[in-house]
């Protein structure tokens, strides 16, 4: 996979309302760390799951290969039992598909309907004027998407923080619901949370990973940096790759304010990219 030229970040982000999370990935600097062929094989099993077919893969896997920065969203769990996630590819796309057969609509947006109209799979490709944003989209989520591309959305989108190889906004309603069943006591500790951003950036050899949550109280930012501690230190005891990680954390608290910081760097970096890769993880 050809390293795409950037590509600056638009003000707005057409993502619909009411998902879970958001995530942005920056491809050029996830694959400077790992290896390009590994990163476009990484998103590709990520982001092609649930996709409406072997068509509409195969245009995704085209779509990578033009992308410098990505976008997904999580969308609230449902009766589904797979869905795709919403995304928002940034490159240039000027004549991808052109083999293809497009519809135009009066604000200059291009729509590609894909095969089938499964709400677990893509349906439905847009192109932003300029050529150079994609949105793929679900059936599931084609109001959502509609709305975004209108300027009416119900309520604003996440926007994940413009750093990093990867980084996260997600809302924490959602977020506990899907670990309540698994974490019952983790989850009701972290009720007061208002906000959670995340990042992952790598420099120079070296990884360094935040997780910045913002509490309604200080007492609830004190309760839950005393609980994370607690697992911290109860991970460290682990091997492989969660030990390494666990003993690199440090949790702190000021205010209302919670910080998890991760920094990896020398063997336990290697040792946490083996894992990542599946190339010798026992964790």
């Amino acid at each position: 996979m050809q390293r795409p030229p950037s590509v600056a970040a638009a003000p707005e982000l057409p993502l619909p309302s009411g998902l879970d999370a958001a995530v942005r990935v920056d491809i050029a600097a996830l694959s400077s760390e790992l290896g390009q062929a590994p990163t476009r094989q990484f998103l590709l099993d990520a982001l092609s799951l649930g996709a409406a077919s072997e068509h509409a893969a195969r245009n995704l896997g085209q779509a990578l290969d033009r992308t410098a920065l990505l976008w997904f969203g999580l969308p609230a769990p449902s009766a589904a039992a797979a869905r795709a996630n919403v995304l928002v590819l940034r490159g240039h796309f000027g004549d991808l598909f052109d083999d293809q057969r497009w519809s135009r609509r009066d604000s200059g947006i291009d729509v590609l309907e894909l095969a089938g109209d499964d709400a677990a799979g893509y349906a439905r490709v847009y192109r932003l004027p300029g050529s150079e944003q994609l949105i793929w989209s679900p059936s599931s989520e084609l109001v959502g998407v509609e709305r975004a591309l209108a300027g009416d959305a119900v309520e604003p989108a996440l926007h994940p923080p413009e750093r990093g190889a990867v980084s996260v906004a997600a809302r924490p309603a959602g977020m506990l619901e899907r670990v309540a069943s698994r974490y019952p006591e983790l989850s009701e500790r972290f009720r007061g949370v208002r906000t959670i951003q995340a990042f992952a950036e790598p420099t120079a050899g070296m990884w360094r990973a935040d997780l910045d949550l913002d509490f309604a109280s200080a007492a609830q930012a004190s309760e839950a940096s005393g609980l994370l501690e607690r697992l911290r230190q109860a991970l460290t005891r682990r091997g492989c790759a969660v030990g390494v990680v666990a003993r690199a954390v440090a949790v702190t608290s000021f205010e209302r304010d919670v910080r998890v910081q991760t920094v990896l760097i020398g063997p336990e970096l290697e040792a946490v990219k083996a894992c990542v890769l599946g190339d010798g993880c026992c964790a």
